[in-house]
């Protein structure tokens, strides 16, 4: 089963280092992989709508400090590490292709975020957003290698010294980062697909 030590003991072999077998261990390996996994595995939580780490919630309106700018105010969930859209109804995901989301089309509700608060003039409003995933086992094969090659970077000067290893290990880390992307892409639009043709045979 995939855990948080074996992530850690993947990036320790890209750079080949040796494996740990817990991150409470007093070793510089151990020391580096708690100081440095939370911020590669959220950093790349952030830079792609990964399926798994997507959620949708009702938003808790707070007293609007902002009246004459917007008509409401909101609490931002403690989790949300990025915002993929506000609307004023439910849905569990967005229809439109990430690549190509405007925030000027017809799907698109204008909103602010300043601090831990969203502001919007709808109401009720609905958030959809990446959260701070912590579970590895919810994590894709292709992401626990990109981030295995993420953390990889940012380990390899505290472990070797070496920039060369580190230019090289930020090269595979891209390569696998694009790779996960895509299948995510994939599977994102296979179920889309799916679920259009299902509708399509209902009618």
């Amino acid at each position: 089963m995939t855990s948080v030590v074996s992530i850690c003991n993947l990036a320790l072999s890209n750079l080949g280092k040796s494996n740990i077998t817990d991150l409470a261990e007093a070793t510089a390996e151990a020391r580096a992989c708690r100081q440095f996994y939370d911020i590669a595995r959220d950093t790349m939580l952030q830079t792609y709508p990964w399926r798994f780490a997507g959620k949708t919630a009702s938003l808790a309106e707070l007293t609007n400090d902002k009246p004459g700018a917007w008509g409401h105010s909101y609490n931002r969930p403690n989790d949300c590490l990025t915002i993929r859209w506000v609307r004023p109804e439910y849905s569990l995901s967005d229809p439109r292709p990430v690549a190509v989301a405007d925030p000027h089309s017809e799907h698109a509700t204008p909103y602010e975020v300043d601090g831990g608060r969203i502001y919007c003039d709808l109401s009720p409003a609905f958030l959809r957003y990446t959260f701070r995933q912590s579970d590895p086992t919810r994590f894709s094969p292709l992401f626990i290698d990109a981030l295995s090659w993420h953390l990889a970077v940012r380990l390899a000067m505290p472990m070797t010294r070496d920039p060369k290893v580190r230019a090289d290990a930020y090269q595979l880390a891209m390569r696998t980062q694009a790779a996960a992307q895509v299948a995510d892409a994939n599977e994102t639009r296979e179920t889309s697909d799916h679920a259009s043709e299902l509708v399509t045979g209902r009618v």
